[in-house]
């Protein structure tokens, strides 16, 4: 896909006859006019639009038709999902009562691996939820490409400039990607990424971060597939409103407590071995771990 600002929206609706909730997700590149159509995570839409912008994209699920309608509004594209005739709420937009989930997320270790021939880091993270432990194994660039999705799902939104920033990539000529002190700060600093995404409720309802953090079967999709393509960031705009101090205030001091907690702990850390040849300290995750993102 080629370069450009990702816009993504998501619905949430809901079958008629069985009450079966299905996602339905629309990427759409402005610059590129790449649109791709996700329900429940798979990919059943995926076509390039230049000259013609404006859209009806139609899907079926469980026997009964919807669609998703890309408008043009005085140069502004504009998203509707209408599904068995009705009209369904946009998940970030019009949806309102989002709970929060204490969520705290863990990246205690790290470890170089060889694929096809090139070395990667990858990162293990731990997510913790009412005493429930996932894990999860992902690079930087599966990180790179949640992040931009996520901010397509808020671009026009107030709370797009409250989303943490996602670490930025560092120079190769500059900095050893494999040396032992720049991976041990690339876990605290993706730690303290997701730590802080996890305050927002509409961020942990979204789509892609269930898909990205956790076993959720809602909205399941290859997320290493995804991470394949080289994409551009979203850019902000649209409503410049923020939330209110006291609310960020209140985020600030979340933020603290629970980076304060994660560094306390010690349980669950792997071992580290001694330092390979080629000076990459190779950090061995437990047996017992599914391995879900290579």
């Amino acid at each position: 896909i080629m370069g450009g600002a990702f816009t993504v929206r998501s619905w949430k609706i809901t079958h008629p006859d069985t009450n079966e909730h299905h996602i339905v997700q629309l990427r759409h590149n402005n610059v590129s006019g790449r649109r791709i159509l996700l329900v429940d995570g798979k990919e059943t839409i995926n076509s390039l639009k230049i000259m013609d912008a404006e859209e009806n994209i139609k899907f079926e699920v469980g026997g009964k038709e919807g669609v998703v309608m890309i408008r043009i509004d005085y140069f502004t594209f504009t998203y509707e999902c209408r599904y068995d005739g009705e009209s369904v709420p946009e998940m970030t937009f019009d949806v309102m009562d989002y709970k929060e989930k204490n969520y705290t997320c863990r990246i205690p270790t790290h470890k170089v691996i060889n694929i096809k021939g090139k070395k990667v880091a990858v990162f293990k993270i731990e997510m913790y939820l009412e005493g429930k432990r996932e894990v999860f194994r992902k690079r930087y660039r599966d990180f790179a490409v949640f992040d931009e999705y996520l901010r397509g799902s808020f671009e026009g939104h107030h709370l797009l400039q409250n989303l943490p920033r996602l670490p930025p990539k560092q120079l190769k000529l500059f900095t050893d990607h494999f040396s032992a002190e720049f991976l041990q700060q690339r876990c605290q600093q993706l730690e303290d990424y997701v730590n802080k995404l996890v305050l927002i409720p509409k961020v942990v309802a979204n789509p892609d971060f269930i898909r990205f953090l956790t076993k959720s079967k809602s909205g399941s999709t290859d997320s290493s597939q995804d991470s394949k393509q080289q994409r551009a960031r979203s850019s902000g705009g649209g409503d410049n409103s923020r939330i209110s101090r006291s609310e960020s205030s209140e985020l600030k001091k979340k933020v603290k407590d629970k980076t304060s907690k994660s560094r306390r702990s010690t349980s669950n850390v792997s071992k580290v071995s001694g330092s390979s040849a080629e000076g990459v300290v190779e950090i061995h995750f437990d047996d017992d771990e599914e391995d879900n993102s290579l």
